[in-house]
């Protein structure tokens, strides 16, 4: 059976598997599925509908699957709801609200969100990701694989964020993020993320990202036809591939250079 502090609630909707521990204050209140290995530590609030993995640990204040922040849609709308995957950490005050469309928002597997950081509807967020404090994302933003969010950086709406990428501290972007690209600077990329692809195991793949990012950036060709320079020329490469696949996708736009003195040697 689940271990329930005498103070928390648990609506009789959820179901809970039998290892699941419930600390002290907790709500879990509608249609909430929590999986083996769940550990809610004290005063967090689930709602439904929201399906949690396992291996889970949700911190003190953190509120799961609430109403979406959007003027249409009141405290009596359910929708489809959040659902969130395996071994993540919502650390306190963590706040990821249910979906407004189809589609539930959605957490991946192995993802840190510190302290005050914010998920809004209808998102969709990969695997390993990392969030800071008080990285916020609006809503149906997606999210790619091994994303970093550095304390207090923001994604506007339907933004897109590439696989590998990275927003430094206090920054934030309008547009599409590219994968393996990092933004130090307002609302523009400085250079490719050259430490997290070689912490990731990709080495060899910079020099040819650094060529699809001076087409991209400094040739002086539009985005589309960057996209098809980066796959005449530099296809054999699989990241390469997968940036000139998300510029032929970038309905938003991508992001723009900061210029040359920014960048980072490969």
């Amino acid at each position: 059976m689940p271990t329930i502090h005498p103070t928390a609630f648990v609506d009789p909707k959820a179901d809970l598997a039998d290892d699941v521990s419930v600390g002290p204050y907790c709500i879990i209140e509608g249609r909430v599925t929590i999986g083996p290995g769940c550990r809610l530590v004290s005063h967090a609030c689930l709602k439904g509908p929201l399906t949690l993995g396992q291996d889970n640990a949700v911190y003190p204040f953190a509120c799961i699957g609430f109403d979406p922040q959007d003027r249409k849609y009141g405290h009596d709308f359910e929708g489809v709801g959040t659902v969130i995957g395996d071994r993540n950490i919502l650390r306190e005050s963590v706040t990821v609200h249910r979906a407004t469309g189809e589609h539930p928002t959605t957490l991946g597997h192995d993802n840190y969100l510190m302290a005050n950081a914010h998920v809004a509807h209808d998102c969709k967020i990969g695997n390993e990701c990392i969030f800071a404090n008080s990285a916020v994302i609006a809503g149906h933003v997606q999210v790619a694989d091994k994303v970093i969010l550095a304390g207090g950086a923001g994604v506007q709406q339907f933004c897109r964020v590439g696989r590998l990428s990275m927003l430094s501290g206090n920054e934030g972007i309008t547009k599409d993020l590219p994968p393996f690209c990092i933004v130090h600077h307002t609302k523009r990329v400085g250079s490719l993320n050259v430490i997290g692809l070689r912490r990731n195991g990709y080495r060899e793949n910079i020099k040819p990202l650094q060529q699809a990012f001076d087409l991209l950036y400094k040739s002086g060709l539009t985005t589309p036809k960057a996209a098809e320079q980066i796959e005449h020329n530099l296809s054999d490469d699989p990241l390469c591939a997968e940036l000139a696949q998300f510029l032929r996708t970038a309905d938003r736009g991508v992001t723009q250079y900061a210029g040359a003195d920014t960048m980072y040697s490969a």
